[in-house]
């Protein structure tokens, strides 16, 4: 389903109402059309290609739920963050950033970009900075680059039509994630707060309800409260030495009944993250292969 926020700025909705495996889309119907990730529906995505056109896709970061579609598109150039750019130009480098090469979820990711998320590199056509003006036609959007989520994850504001995309800031109740080897806590935090500040009328996420109307302070701030809950469920299961193995099947992000290697690599990828600055805080160490408080 597409729905139209203004005459040139679309939202393309994802299948699953934008949930995981799906996000949503932008669209905007100037400059001989722009797609804002490819993740959203293929139908929809093809019928804008053949009867609008889409001269380039912008990806806001390189995960896979937002390059699903991107292979179907192969004379569209594409656009990435500069940082986030190698991610999308090299299946190695999108498997060290996910933190899974040569490890254990190596096989089962690589199986998973060949399969379900045809991932095929593309040549970043524009690399884009923080606080670049982007004119998409008689359209304008600011480019405002906020790691955390990716290294380079994009948003796009358009101050115009007071509209701000914030992507995988996506303000659902699941939560933040922060766990790609090059990000963390601290830079999403900052990022985030940083988003909300942004003046806009209507903000545009990629997940679940895909806009929301008015100041998004509030909603930010429960958004970002997941993170100390969970840092708060960790601790409590640190009361006693816990090693790898027993935090990651404990299921403290996903919860029970969720068993395979795509949630135990989403276990481990953000409660690591806790622990990096736990230690760094001195408030937790590694004594004979466990985790423990100090």
């Amino acid at each position: 389903m597409i729905t139209l926020l203004t005459e040139k700025i679309w939202v393309v909705e994802g299948g699953k109402g934008g949930r995981y495996p799906y996000a949503h889309s932008l669209y905007v119907a100037d400059g001989g059309g722009i797609l804002v990730d490819a993740g959203s529906d293929p139908a929809e995505i093809e019928r804008l290609r053949t009867s609008s056109g889409i001269a380039a896709v912008v990806m806001s970061h390189y995960h896979e739920d937002h390059f699903t579609f991107l292979s179907r598109l192969p004379d569209s150039p594409v656009w990435s963050s500069a940082a986030d750019a190698p991610a999308l130009e090299s299946l190695e480098t999108l498997l060290a950033w996910y933190g899974v090469l040569a490890n254990e979820w190596d096989a089962f990711y690589r199986k998973l970009f060949a399969e379900t998320f045809p991932f095929a590199p593309r040549r970043i056509a524009r690399k884009i900075a923080d606080g670049e003006e982007l004119r998409f036609g008689g359209t304008r959007a600011v480019a405002v680059v906020a790691p955390g989520h990716t290294p380079g994850h994009l948003c796009l504001h358009f101050p115009d039509d007071g509209i701000l995309f914030l992507g995988d800031y996506d303000l659902t109740n699941f939560g933040p994630w922060y766990g790609d080897s090059p990000c963390g806590i601290d830079a999403f935090r900052t990022s985030a707060l940083r988003l909300a500040a942004i003046d806009a009328d209507r903000t545009v996420v990629s997940h679940e309800g895909p806009v929301h109307r008015g100041p998004i302070t509030e909603r930010m701030n429960a958004y970002l409260a997941v993170i100390d809950r969970r840092e708060e469920a960790l601790r409590d299961y640190l009361r006693e030495p816990r090693t790898r193995a027993e935090i990651i099947a404990r299921r403290l992000i996903y919860g029970p009944g969720r068993d395979g290697p795509w949630f135990d690599y989403g276990e481990w990828a953000l409660l690591s993250k806790h622990l990096d600055g736990m230690f760094a805080r001195g408030e937790a160490d590694r004594r004979d292969g466990a985790y423990v408080l100090t």
